[in-house]
């Protein structure tokens, strides 16, 4: 092989690359949710770790964050202290979180009970997945985690282990304005 040819070789494989990441990169970052999607939420009920039927129409009018999350998620077990110690934090405040689980109902209540969590851990399964999906997680990874104002608007999206300072930042703006 000459070394033109080499060059165009070696050209061709970072040009590839570069495309490669820019997919991974697009796939990745949450995408804005359609209006509908608000709607979707709002419109879904899912069991909770009882198996009690809960209406997400319940939270609407609040500043409610709903966090995607599994109990073989590593980052998502991390940040659900967290996300207790927020809830806590908020109460009597208009501010609900919860948590739609992707696991199934058994594995859910023994995380609520064994980590003695108040917030409402909601058993999802795969159409908690396809609702993450319309609100703008892409990838479908967990955790995910978003903002709903009262009006029903997406305020934050993140993709990712969401820690306590950042709940606080996005929930004190919100409360503030």
């Amino acid at each position: 092989m000459n070394r033109r040819q080499t060059l165009i070789l070696g050209g061709s494989g970072l040009a590839a690359a570069a495309l490669g990441a820019g997919v991974a990169w697009w796939r990745l970052t949450p995408q804005p949710p359609a209006d509908a999607a608000v709607a979707a939420l709002f419109a879904a009920t899912f069991p909770d770790a009882d198996g009690q039927p809960q209406p997400l129409a319940q939270w609407r009018g609040k500043l409610l964050v709903v966090n995607f999350w599994a109990t073989w998620c590593p980052p998502c077990v991390e940040e659900m202290p967290d996300l207790e110690r927020t809830r806590q934090a908020y109460r009597g405040r208009n501010v609900e979180i919860i948590g739609l689980g992707i696991d199934r109902p058994d594995k859910i209540r023994a995380f609520r009970d064994d980590l003695k969590l108040t917030l409402p851990l909601l058993v999802a399964g795969a159409g908690g997945s396809e609702l993450g999906r319309l609100l703008g997680n892409s990838a479908g990874a967990l955790p995910y985690t978003v903002l709903v104002d009262p009006a029903g608007r997406v305020g934050q999206r993140k993709l990712g282990r969401v820690h306590a300072a950042e709940l606080q930042q996005w929930l004190d703006a919100r409360l503030s304005g």
